[in-house]
């Protein structure tokens, strides 16, 4: 996998890439078909939970186990398994957080062992940060890269995908959250994870693109991620 930008467009409410072929994953039958057997890790804020949220809204045959930042689907029928853990501090938000549960995403990564090509990880931080200087940002990037090295060190065929921001509301304080904040923090993601082997997700370009400013993107956006997510995962990209 190599950094790529996604450009596309919107067609009928689904989002069509210049570079893979996302049409075939917006029915829970062509999801399952693609996430049959694997391990998936989604780690990073609540819009990383919006991945694994819309994906536990139309699943048949499974069990799903909740806490206060944490969160997974059991799909028996296709056998596979989804996890989404939320990113240690900083956290600015009015929900409850138990400190056991609050661990780095590094941290998460090297607990990881060597399980192959049925393992997927998508990360997704940022939002959280705005607020804070860059430099704290980067550093906390720095931190995932080594990370991420270790893992692909020890499990070569782990896939791993970083879901870049998306756009927010124009009402947050500029000062503070505004999208120049994330305009930033996706250039410096692009920047540290750049030469990896890694695949991205350009949330930022999706949202900018149907013209949304909310923190939270509608379930439409949403499956739209997760298929060009799954198009990369399952599907070999255009040149």
């Amino acid at each position: 996998m190599e950094e790529t930008s996604y450009c596309g467009y919107y067609w009928r409410n689904q989002w069509s890439s210049l570079c893979c072929k996302t049409g075939s994953f917006f029915t829970s039958e062509s999801i399952n078909s693609c996430l049959k057997g694997k391990t998936l890790y989604f780690m990073g804020d609540s819009t990383m939970r919006q991945w694994i949220e819309f994906m536990n809204s139309f699943q048949k045959g499974h069990k799903d186990y909740r806490g206060f930042s944490l969160l997974k689907i059991v799909n028996i029928m296709s056998n596979y398994t989804v996890y989404w853990k939320n990113h240690g501090h900083p956290r600015i938000t009015v929900s409850k957080l138990k400190l056991s549960e609050a661990s780095y995403i590094s941290r998460d990564l090297d607990a990881i062992g060597a399980e192959g090509e049925d393992t997927v990880v998508v990360i997704g931080v940022g939002q959280h940060f705005r607020a804070y200087p860059l430099e704290l940002f980067v550093r906390r990037l720095l931190s995932l890269r080594g990370a991420i090295q270790r893992l692909q060190a020890r499990s070569p065929g782990t896939r791993i995908f970083i879901k870049l921001e998306n756009t927010r509301e124009l009402s947050s304080e500029p000062e503070r959250f505004s999208d120049w904040h994330g305009h930033l923090q996706n250039l410096a993601q692009r920047k540290v994870f750049g030469d990896l082997k890694v695949g991205f997700v350009d949330a930022w370009e999706m949202t900018v693109a149907a013209n949304t400013f909310v923190i939270h993107p509608n379930p439409t956006i949403i499956a739209s991620e997760v298929a060009l997510f799954l198009s990369c995962l399952c599907h070999t990209p255009k040149a």
